[in-house]
């Protein structure tokens, strides 16, 4: 099943897009979303590993999800401020 997957800061701008569409399968999990977009985009490896994942915009890393209650995915790369 396809789902869209919102970008933020250094990964939308090494893909030059704000949103992807990334192929999942259940159970769906933070680990198996950055599988899949450093599969599609292999540029993005060194950032993921430090990113966040968002699944219906809660911070998630074990969880596992039924498409179904699914309804947005968001890759959430470190920030820096001063």
């Amino acid at each position: 099943m396809m789902f869209n997957v919102k970008l933020f800061a250094i990964l939308a701008e090494q893909i030059g897009q704000t949103e992807v569409q990334l192929p999942l399968t259940a159970p769906i999990t933070a680990a198996a979303v950055k599988a899949a977009l450093q599969e599609k985009f292999p540029q993005t490896a060194a950032v993921l590993a430090d990113c966040l994942v968002a699944i219906n915009q809660t911070f998630v890393s074990e969880e596992r999800f039924a498409p179904d209650e699914v309804t947005e995915i968001a890759l959430i790369p470190p920030v820096s401020g001063g």
